[in-house]
């Protein structure tokens, strides 16, 4: 039988290919393996070679293949230290090398070593990878015995100031695995203690002198122990950015510049730059300012709402966690909040009923100095859910649209400006001949979307939670999904453009004969679209997509298609590189269509077997997605009830959409 030994993950050094950084799609490719031979030592048998076979047998190419990540020195106990991901579908054995595409992050915080890495300045790549089998070659007395791994798993890929060093390891891996060892030209039975040592203490570094366990394991067991571990990191990750968010509204409460905020989580601002933003604001602001300032005892009664917010949050949301000091409104109930809230204030409760506290608590809203902070609490968590449930909506539409803004509701005109003139040959002593551009139009206006929330005193007697919880992020998510309901609106219902013609139609170029998606049909759209001519009638535009749209029902479809790993001088149908490049777009409002309702005036059908093309904004205008001017995004305000006895909170969206050119569109019907 097998001999098997426990093995942590192991490291590796490699190279990224800085020259190959597409600027476009933000990628570069990098090299993660050669599997040359390495010199590690064991402390029980002295120095020995490992050597990775790199071959499609031998990988395990999984996980890389789902988008595993790109980290920062091994980090993998941070959502900030995630600086890219792995490409899915491009990590594969070429030539004897290990290589892949990496998709590089674009947030703030990580801009520092992207740009590096783009610039050739980080240029050395650690591969982190788990063991599970090696074959052992004897040797004779003069040469280190070696260690074949025939077996092998890369874990995730790390961008690192030096390659790591043939013997290092990663101490923060859950347990170790389960390793084979096979010996070359001799029987496993007579295996020695000695060389399952030697096996083991190849991949432990020398702060780790315990004996290997040589044991068999239950590998589903293994694997499950892993998957909880790996659960218990997001778990942490979650509640790490759920204490950012808590905390940077917490501190733009009580600075009043809710808003602020609000931008700031937005834009995933760690909270120790957020500190700094956030005071370089209130210096700002305070630099204009002619009112007296807060004195002490205002500035604890902010603190104390800024807590009974927080307390409320993490009873509407247990993921939120509670701000320094807030534990001891933890138990509270709404009533026992509106009692509290009026007693810092100086109005006595007792005797009080419970219908004239919550009518109390709810009387006026007229800031800090007002009678009751009560309405300002409730209002910020009612804010802070239904923003959070808007930003978590997923929107698949951002890439291909444009964002402007517009300064009223009055019909916006959009001049499409054509090509530039051509030139014109101008003979000796001849003049210039004027030129012009040519021009059409587009028209369109935004439109205002809302909701009003009502917190009356029934909601506070009866501690109705939901009014601060899953009713606002229901909201949000509402909100995001009206947004997305009107773009797709505009690709889905054919809409007629300026010209009088409907954007996809024969007389525009921009809808073939209907055919089933396959590379084939592909070649034939992409063409089309590259064969645009301006306004003039006969410039070429040269016109390239950079997004494939799908419904649902074709998504396995186009990922197989773009995806393939054949190669295509042997492979007749396979996507050539430059198809590979396009990015997928998958849309279930393509296959259910778009109902009637705020968004539309009347029922869109929708289509599985229709494809479409899209042309980047930045080359050509496709579709632009217009706000009010300061209102981008879920405007949130609050008010002293007068229809209801309570506090209404407004969520408004001042929002619309329109294509803006046809040339950047194309769709096939299907079969």
């Amino acid at each position: 039988m097998h001999n098997t030994i426990e093995l942590p993950r192991q490291v590796r050094g490699a190279e990224v290919r800085a020259q190959s950084f597409n600027e476009e799609a933000n990628t570069i490719d990098i090299v993660w393996t050669t599997g040359a031979r390495v010199r590690r030592y064991s402390w029980s048998d002295g120095p020995y070679d490992e050597e990775l076979e790199v071959s499609a047998s031998a990988v395990r190419l999984e996980r890389l293949n789902a988008g595993a990540p790109f980290l920062n020195t091994h980090d993998s106990w941070s959502l900030e230290n995630v600086i890219g991901n792995v490409v899915p579908g491009t990590a594969r054995i070429e030539n004897g090398l290990g290589v892949a595409k990496v998709q590089l992050s674009k947030r703030e915080d990580a801009a520092g070593i992207v740009q590096d890495i783009r610039d050739g300045v980080i240029r050395n790549i650690s591969v982190g990878y788990r063991i599970h089998r090696v074959l052992k070659e004897e040797s004779d007395d003069t040469q280190p015995a070696l260690f074949r791994v025939t077996d092998w798993e890369p874990l995730e890929i790390s961008a690192v100031p030096i390659p790591a060093d043939p013997g290092a390891q990663i101490r923060s891996d859950v347990g170790t695995n389960t390793v084979i060892i096979e010996r070359s030209g001799a029987s496993l039975e007579g295996a020695s203690m000695a060389d399952q040592n030697t096996a083991a203490e190849a991949t432990r570094g020398n702060d780790t002198p315990a004996a290997p366990v040589v044991e068999q394991r239950d590998t589903a067991a293994e694997q499950a122990r892993i998957d909880a571990a790996v659960a218990e990191r997001v778990e942490q990750a979650i509640s790490d950015e759920a204490e950012r968010v808590a905390k940077i509204t917490e501190l733009a409460a009580r600075a009043r510049m809710p808003e602020f905020g609000a931008e700031h989580v937005r834009k995933r601002t760690s909270l120790a730059n957020f500190r700094v933003a956030l005071l370089d604001a209130i210096a700002d602001r305070d630099d204009g300012e002619t009112a007296p300032r807060a004195s002490v005892g205002e500035e604890h009664h902010e603190k104390r709402a800024a807590l009974m917010q927080s307390a409320l949050l993490h009873r509407a949301d247990p993921a939120a966690p509670l701000a320094d000091g807030a534990r001891e409104y933890r138990g509270f109930s709404l009533m026992d909040m509106a009692r509290e809230a009026l007693e810092v204030r100086g109005t006595r409760t007792r005797g009080m009923s419970r219908n004239e506290i919550a009518g109390a608590a709810l009387a006026q809203r007229s800031g800090y100095g007002s009678t009751s902070d009560f309405p300002i609490i409730l209002g910020n968590v009612v804010n802070t859910t239904l923003r959070a449930g808007y930003e978590a909506a997923g929107q698949t539409f951002r890439p291909l649209v444009r964002e402007v803004t517009v300064s009223d509701f009055k019909a916006v005109n959009r001049a499409q400006l054509g090509e530039g003139p051509a030139f014109d040959k101008v003979n000796e002593s001849g003049e210039y001949k004027r030129g012009s551009l040519a021009e059409g139009k587009e028209s369109y206006k935004i439109a205002t979307y809302g909701k009003v929330i009502a917190i009356t005193r029934q909601v506070i007697i009866n501690d109705d939670m939901n009014a601060f919880g899953r009713i606002p992020q229901l909201m949000g998510g509402a909100a995001a999904q009206l947004e997305s309901d009107l773009v797709w609106a505009q690709i889905l219902g054919n809409p007629t453009m300026g010209d009088g013609t409907a954007l996809f139609h024969a007389n525009h170029g921009n809808l073939p004969t209907a055919a089933a998606f396959d590379i084939a049909a592909l070649g034939l759209a992409r063409a089309a679209m590259a064969k645009q001519t301006g306004l003039d009638g006969k410039t070429v535009l040269n016109i390239r997509p950079v997004y494939l749209i799908v419904p649902v029902a074709l998504e396995t479809t186009a990922e197989q298609k773009l995806k393939s790993v054949f190669y295509p001088e042997t492979s007749a149908g396979v996507a050539t590189n430059s198809m590979k490049k396009l990015e997928i777009i998958t849309e279930a409002r393509l296959d259910n269509g778009i109902a009637k309702g705020a968004a539309t005036q009347s029922n869109i059908a929708g289509s599985a077997t229709a494809w479409y093309l899209a042309a980047s904004p930045a080359q050509i205008d496709t579709v632009e997605l217009a706000y009010l001017e300061g209102n981008r995004g879920l405007y949130i305000e609050s008010r002293q009830g007068f229809d209801v006895d309570g506090l209404e909170v407004k969520a408004r969206l001042d929002v619309g959409a329109k294509t803006m050119e046809h040339r950047g569109l194309l769709k096939n019907a299907g079969t």
